[in-house]
């Protein structure tokens, strides 16, 4: 494969010899500040990824394209993101694969798209359900300055809660405020064996959709994730934990529909009790 050369609209970061990063999306004429030392985009723009570019003082710095978890990190965005560690729990937890189809409900800055759609490769399908077309378009800059151009991704101005559209997708994927209420529609859209993922921040609300899948008698099987990050400091001198890690962001939870309705609560050794009386039946108005 040819040497990945850049283009105006790249995210890149400059790196210099201490290995701080300078995050900047190429312009044309556009410059970027890096504590002090102007580096000019056009020097970047038609250079081959991992080149040197130079200050005008002569300090070199490496220009690299970024990566996904360094363009998710700094891009603009206008709601709270799906930070990279849990992209890819959800990335694997989910099962997610080329060519696999997928309906996401809620677009916010296109971080948790942009993992899916790098995990389905241009053979899957994905469609997303976003409630409002003003955040939708910042959302759409920021998938297509990553990924470019995405013609299988489809975005649907439409409120989750209220149906799912689709229908034997392989995967429902949710970061919506109460994913519980999507249950019986990704019931009716999930084909047999496919499973659904949500991304929750607070333990409660792990308890309840856990408690909503189990209780819906569709999947058998329902695990809750979290995953903390420590990153390592590595010198010649040196091995140590960096000061800081990356804590608690949130939880993924994962549960898988079965073929058909169960009879029993899986765990339970007696008859179902009733379910919550936030559980409500599937939607099969569409299907």
């Amino acid at each position: 494969m040819a040497p990945r050369v850049l283009a105006p609209g790249d995210p890149v970061v400059f790196v210099d010899r201490r290995r701080r990063s300078y995050y900047a999306e190429l312009a044309p004429g556009g410059t970027t500040n890096a504590r002090g030392k102007l580096l000019a985009h056009d020097d970047a723009i038609g250079a081959t990824d991992g080149s040197i570019v130079r200050s005008p003082g002569r300090v070199a710095f490496h220009v690299f394209l970024a990566t996904y978890s360094e363009h998710v990190l700094n891009m603009k965005r206008h709601a709270q993101i799906v930070y990279p560690k849990d992209a890819a729990l959800i990335a694997l937890w989910a099962d997610l694969h080329p060519g696999a189809t997928v309906v996401e409900g809620g677009f916010g800055s296109g971080a948790l798209t942009m993992a899916i759609l790098r995990a389905i490769g241009g053979g899957g399908r994905l469609t997303t359900y976003e409630l409002h077309a003003e955040p939708a378009g910042r959302a759409f800059k920021n998938v297509a300055a990553l990924l470019g151009e995405t013609p299988n991704h489809t975005v649907r101005i439409a409120d989750i809660y209220a149906g799912i559209e689709e229908r034997e997708v392989d995967r429902v994927i949710l970061d919506v405020p109460e994913p519980w209420e999507v249950i019986p529609h990704a019931i009716g859209a999930l084909r047999s064996g496919g499973l659904l993922a949500a991304y929750v921040p607070t333990a409660l609300q792990v308890h309840r959709l856990a408690l909503a899948l189990t209780y819906s008698r569709w999947f058998p099987a329902v695990d809750s994730y979290e995953s903390i990050v420590r990153p390592w400091h590595v010198t010649a001198r040196s091995v140590r934990p960096e000061q800081r890690i990356i804590g608690h962001t949130g939880f993924v939870v994962v549960g898988r529909k079965a073929a058909r309705e169960l009879v029993w609560v899986p765990g339970s050794r007696s008859e179902a009790p009733d379910p919550p009386a936030d559980v409500v039946e599937p939607d099969e108005s569409n299907g």
